[in-house]
């Protein structure tokens, strides 16, 4: 009875099933490790402890995606797999990710100044070693939760449920946990989803956590490092558009596979295409129903 409730028939876990169980893990780690460090005296507000703080949440995300792929789902580990495959694309993923947040962050700004709302001049704080362990600091604690929501129980929703339902239940699960934290507004929430409805499809299209992990975590960083912050309705309208782009992108993109006859579930003939897209990417947005088993070559 209760294997019949975890798993469908083809013998893969029900995806709600990886939402509940990673919702609460990643909650659990987050408690663990915050009190470890409250015993040794290093939780504080400091760059540093959340530097600290950081490194350890990623370690623990990081062997948990291991531990629920390996033993929960029944797969081969593959970094490759979450979308942290090390390529030469790497850097290239990564840093698209830092100006698109750059960019989606400074038009957001750019409205709140015409709208005399968002103070200029702006006095960041630009000491090098300030910017490095800022950021540092912002990258790590993105990754983890990229890492959980998007490299793995997305990857498991789309697989189910196809990319239609897989990343918006993804991408407002995600902002809803975030309600453990502090309250949020309505508005913030509505802004949020749409942000995050933007990084799954981005994850969908391109299978890089690189590029979807440094977008998150330059968003959360320029903030701090201009020390003030765009407006959510600001932000609400600039991440819409952004979504919108890349949706119309994605209606183009699939209407040139189709007519390319691309099969994207044959992975041996599947030709390669110059835009990079990773084997995430569906363009019929269909569950695959089967359990994806990967190899253990991460190159």
């Amino acid at each position: 009875m209760f294997v019949q409730l975890l798993r469908n028939e083809t013998g893969t876990v029900r995806a709600y099933w990886n939402l509940f169980i990673v919702t609460f893990s990643v909650l659990a780690i987050i408690v663990l490790n915050r009190t470890i460090l409250r015993g040794i005296g290093l939780l504080n507000d400091t760059t540093e402890s959340q530097i600290v703080s950081g490194v350890m949440d990623l370690m623990a995300v990081a062997g948990l995606t291991y531990v629920l792929t390996t033993k929960l789902d029944q797969r081969d580990f593959s970094w490759a797999e979450i979308g942290m495959a090390w390529k030469p694309t790497v850097f290239i993923f990564f840093g698209g990710g830092v100006i698109l947040g750059g960019v989606l962050e400074l038009l957001s700004l750019g409205l709140g100044i015409a709208q005399g709302i968002v103070e200029t001049p702006m006095t960041p704080n630009i000491a090098p070693v300030a910017v490095l362990t800022g950021a540092t600091a912002a990258m790590l604690n993105s990754f983890w939760q990229e890492i959980a929501f998007r490299g793995y129980l997305q990857t498991r929703f789309v697989e189910s449920y196809g990319a239609h339902i897989g990343i918006p239940v993804v991408a407002v699960s995600f902002v809803l946990f975030h309600l453990l934290a502090g309250p949020v507004s309505p508005l913030e929430v509505l802004t949020g989803s749409i942000l995050f409805l933007l990084i799954g499809l981005l994850y969908h299209l391109t299978g890089s956590l690189y590029l979807v992990g440094a977008l998150h975590g330059t968003l959360n960083y320029l903030p701090v490092l201009l020390e003030t912050g765009s407006q959510p309705l600001n932000r609400a309208i600039v991440y819409g558009l952004a979504l919108g782009s890349a949706l119309l992108f994605t209606q183009v993109l699939r209407a040139r596979l189709t007519a390319l006859k691309f099969d994207p579930t044959n992975r041996e003939k599947q030709p390669t295409n110059r835009l990079g897209l990773g084997s995430n990417f569906n363009p019929t947005n269909q569950p695959t129903n089967q359990p994806r088993r990967t190899t253990t070559d991460d190159g």
